[in-house]
């Protein structure tokens, strides 16, 4: 399944699903089974059990959230900064004569990342 943000959670959906673990802590606790879970909480039967899992190791508290997936941010405070500025001045500040995200169907920040990787790497 995929998900907003690029294949991750939304917040919102982070918060949503982190209530979903804490209700199947709960069930652990009372001596429900990871599939009966699986099927009260309509998720699947891996997710219970790996949420069994965790709750085994370390107890409701092992069921929040570790936040948003994926790899951090290598840049630092002031490049993120620079790289919004340059995405937000447009295809054209950056020498495109045509919008490139709009002819190939790039998402608008992807063509911005692009071009400026490119020019970065010169």
């Amino acid at each position: 399944m995929r998900y907003a943000d690029s294949g991750g959670l939304t917040a919102a959906g982070r918060v949503k699903r982190e209530a979903v673990r804490f209700e199947a802590a709960e069930m652990f606790g009372q001596g429900v089974r990871p599939p009966e879970v699986a099927r009260r909480l309509r998720v699947s039967r891996k997710s219970a059990y790996a949420w069994h899992t965790a709750w085994r190791q370390g107890g409701s508290a092992a069921q929040a959230s570790k936040g948003a997936g994926g790899f951090p941010c290598r840049l630092d405070d002031a490049e993120a900064e620079q790289l919004q500025a340059e995405l937000e001045a447009g295809p054209a500040a950056h020498g495109w004569l045509e919008d490139f995200r709009q002819d190939h169907g790039v998402e608008p920040a992807r063509a911005g990342l692009i071009r400026f990787s490119t020019t970065m790497s010169s």
